[in-house]
């Protein structure tokens, strides 16, 4: 929270226009046309009004607006504004050094500005992001830069604005009495109005909230998508006006049956081919295996009957021997084979044991030649066992050659030929089944679409549902109610005061009536209740506000100039008589963590000066020390 620190008007040759607040309360009183009403105006202007909304002749030569703030630890801020309009400027420093500079620098042609000056927006335009009087404002005070607060009924959201919240804390002298809602200023923005004044009581924006569409955008866009199913169903509607649903699932069904028959034959086609392959795997093995065979055979019978030939040619030679030793002893002198001598005469002798005895030889000879016809016969029974098993393995090489052959046959010729049919048929029969089904799919996709029209059609004729949206949180509600209660019979209502607050006018009700049916003065003393009493919620309950308040002309319907005639006030407008000595005694008692500025033309009680930090403005039968008003008169 904040508190106004000064006011000051400055121009070129002419003496300050100031005016300084304490925290707590602070009352401007006096004469009327003294520049009371005035100081709020300027409030307003320097926190981003278009426009001064009053201006008066007095201050007509003054040029720069000026207003300091201090928050809750001392700290300034400065706001500056030329009155004709435009950007403001922020210091972060006090009113006084600030001109002590600028007024130091002496006459320029060019206006000094210091450095530490920073260029505000009096207010943002379209998604600008650049620094405002709000942004500045908002986190002096202790709230968040960005707040944002519904704007309407389809949950758009906008950020809040320091115009947004400023009737809460400045209250002019026609607001304070209007028939009209304390809070609310009526046209297009009451939406955010309504949502500011729930953040101020609960600390919670809106910022979450999911927006509904406009209904012309829906509209618009139910439109479009109603035209492209159009679009959309003019070719289903061409493709299927000469078919006829039931034939089509009809011939489905019979395509069904017909495409599962034709896909078993297949698979039995399928089935039976890789049984055929694998039996010619076997039988081409078993021919590899026959050849295999054959050649060892073929071998061993080739080396055996080269043995044959060798046992028949070694019997020969035993043969020739056997009869040649028969003849030995008529044979004619010749030298002995074995030592060369003549075989002639005894003296031929070669021992007992190198003695050559023909009959031995013949029996040797005979019996070798037992021994080969053994092995002889034995060959010629292996050579008939292995011609034997040769033509075993040839007749079984033939044999599987020819189920060899049968086989290819039975898969070239028959079972090939069949698949390929089979196949053709059933791939005739599918692309048949697709169109049918596409042309199902797109009758079911023109019923989907035209039921889908017919929907878009109702929601253009119906009107479009208005979103529910929560109002005020109870429990606030009533503790602001018991709030306000506290402040007016502080102000001495009556002890049983009973405060309603109307969130469908957003407005008090006070012991059964509303504040719009009471007289000018009581709905001018409502009004400050309220006021105060939001600012008491706010702090006692740690939630978002300014913290202060200026009220202007709480006590006072009919202003007037001291010398005029009095003005008689109607009875309805009056106050009872006891509520003003009250109102000051209440007010005196604020506590110096809050600031509440009462203007008005009712002097307090001359008890209560010091405790209200009175400052009094007398017009112009001004005295010695005393202050005509807020503009100082010129000399």
């Amino acid at each position: 929270m904040a508190r106004i620190v000064e006011i000051r008007l400055t121009g070129a040759g002419l003496e300050d226009a100031i005016i300084r607040f304490k925290p707590g309360p602070n009352v401007v009183t006096g004469d009327s046309d003294t520049g009371k009403s005035y100081l709020l105006r300027l409030v307003d202007f320097v926190l981003g009004a278009k426009e001064l909304s009053k201006v008066i002749d007095e201050a007509a030569d003054y040029e720069t607006a000026w207003l300091e703030l201090a928050d809750d630890r001392g700290r300034p801020l400065t706001l500056e504004r030329h009155l004709t309009g435009g950007n403001v400027r922020s210091y972060s420093r006090a009113i006084d050094e600030i001109l002590i500079e600028i007024r130091g620098a002496g006459e320029e042609k060019q206006p000094v500005v210091p450095d530490d000056a920073e260029v505000l927006l009096w207010r943002r335009q379209g998604k600008s992001t650049e620094p405002d009087v709000t942004s500045k404002i908002f986190p002096f005070f202790g709230m968040p830069e960005n707040v944002f607060v519904r704007e309407n009924a389809d949950g758009d959201v906008q950020r809040l604005s320091i115009r947004t919240l400023l009737p809460i804390v400045l209250v002019d002298e026609e607001s304070i009495i209007t028939e009209k809602s304390p809070i609310l200023r009526g046209g297009f923005a009451q939406t955010a109005e309504k949502r500011m004044f729930s953040y101020l009581l609960t600390g919670k924006d809106d910022r979450g909230i999911v927006a509904q569409e406009p209904r012309e955008i829906v509209s618009a866009r139910t439109q479009a998508q109603r035209d492209l199913i159009d679009e959309l169903l003019v070719p289903l509607n061409e493709r299927l006006k000469d078919r006829s649903e039931s034939e089509e699932d009809e011939s489905i069904d019979r395509l069904e049956g017909t495409i599962g028959s034709l896909s078993d034959a297949l698979a039995a086609n399928s089935d039976q081919r890789s049984r055929l392959r694998q039996r010619r795997t076997e039988r081409y093995q078993h021919v590899l295996k026959s050849d295999t065979q054959i050649a060892a055979v073929d071998g061993l019978l080739t080396r055996y009957r080269l043995l044959v030939e060798r046992y028949a040619s070694d019997l020969q030679r035993l043969d020739f021997i056997a009869e040649s030793s028969h003849y030995y002893d008529g044979l004619q002198e010749s030298a002995c084979p074995m030592c060369g001598q003549l075989l002639v005469g005894e003296a031929h002798d070669h021992g007992e044991d190198a003695e050559f005895r023909a009959e031995e030889v013949h029996v040797s000879a005979s019996a070798e030649a037992a021994k080969i016809r053994g092995l002889q016969s034995d060959l010629k029974a292996t050579i008939a066992d292995l011609v034997e098993r040769d033509a075993y393995w040839k007749d079984q090489k033939e044999n599987a050659s020819r189920e060899l052959e049968t086989i290819d046959q039975q898969l070239d010729n028959v079972l090939t030929p069949a698949r390929a049919t089979v196949r053709n048929s059933l791939n005739e029969l599918v692309q048949r089944r697709l169109e049918l089904q596409t042309a199902r799919a797109d009758r079911l996709e023109a019923a989907r679409l035209a039921e889908l029209r017919a929907k878009l059609e109702r929601q253009l004729s119906e009107p479009t549902a208005k979103p529910t949206w929560a109002g005020l949180e109870p429990k606030a509600v009533t503790d602001l109610s018991l709030e306000i209660q506290g402040v007016l019979k502080e102000w001495s209502w009556k002890e049983d005061v009973r405060v309603e607050f109307l969130e469908d006018r957003f407005d008090i009700k006070v012991d059964g009536k509303l504040r719009r049916s009471h007289g000018k003065g009581f709905r001018a003393v409502m009004h400050a209740a309220l006021s105060i009493a939001i600012l008491r919620f706010c702090k006692k309950n740690e939630k978002p506000h300014p913290g202060f308040v200026v009220l202007d002309s709480p006590l006072t319907t009919v202003k007037q100039r001291s010398g005029q005639a009095a003005v008689e006030v109607a009875e309805k407008d009056r106050l009872l008589p006891w509520i003003e000595p009250s109102f000051w005694k209440s007010i005196s008692k604020t506590d110096a963590s809050v600031q509440i500025i009462v203007l008005d033309n009712k002097e307090p009680p001359l008890d209560l000066t010091d405790d209200l930090n009175v400052q009094l403005f007398v017009g112009p039968e001004v005295g010695p020390g005393q202050r005509a008003g807020f503009i100082p008169p010129k000399k």
